[in-house]
């Protein structure tokens, strides 16, 4: 295992005096794979492969698949050798930090998110995606003070099933307004099924469930 600088420095002659320039190429294509919003990506190490391949004085790089949190990763450096195109594989292992909402304290499934969250940076773990925003959302499940907020725990506030809901159905210049039931459906969405037994999927504005009809 190598360290960053510990692998260019292999380098001879001019190809030497680009590392800093390879250095900032690696770094930048793994930033540019990141799926993290505004993310910071620090290399800790590179594990070079077996290769008889010598990078050329402008190498670029590339990383074939997303960087969505700290760990292993292949990338790919190109350059030239001789007139031709030359390819080398590299490991690289990396820390992705991001700034991310975290719980001040405990918050129950169902209560907004509002006053009970600071912003700090941490460490993104790979499979764990950050909110990108908590605004005006509630907690899908209990959270404990100090834990992250992740995408899949946030939640717009919407009906609770089995409630009776006011239901505006819209259609060009008419509406008519019925009483319906909420219903279970997919996530961030309200639904309701009518007296005539139809179920609508609609957005709930001021009490009632917005519905626009074809």
């Amino acid at each position: 295992m190598f360290t960053l600088l510990g692998v260019l420095a292999g380098l001879s002659g001019s190809r030497a005096a680009h590392a800093a320039d390879t250095t900032t190429i690696v770094q930048t294509a793994l930033e540019a794979a990141t799926t993290i919003p505004n993310a910071r990506v620090s290399v800790v190490a590179l594990e070079r492969g077996a290769t008889n391949c010598t990078m050329g004085i402008d190498p670029r790089a590339e990383v074939p698949r997303a960087v969505d949190g700290s760990g292993r990763f292949a990338v790919k450096l190109i350059g030239t050798r001789s007139g031709s195109e030359c390819q080398a594989w590299i490991w690289a292992r990396v820390r992705v930090f991001a700034q991310v909402s975290v719980a001040t304290r405990a918050i129950r499934a169902g209560d907004p998110f509002a006053g009970a969250t600071e912003t700090v940076e941490r460490e993104i773990k790979a499979g764990r995606t950050p909110a990108a925003s908590v605004d005006g959302a509630v907690a899908d499940r209990p959270l404990g003070p100090g834990q992250m907020i992740e995408a899949d725990v946030v939640r717009v506030p919407g009906l609770r099933s089995g409630e009776t809901v006011k239901v505006l159905l819209v259609a060009g210049g008419m509406s008519i307004e019925q009483m319906g039931r909420a219903v279970p459906c997919a996530r961030n969405h309200n639904c309701a099924v009518l007296p005539s037994g139809r179920h609508v999927d609609g957005t709930l504005v001021d009490g009632r469930l917005l519905v626009e009809m074809p």
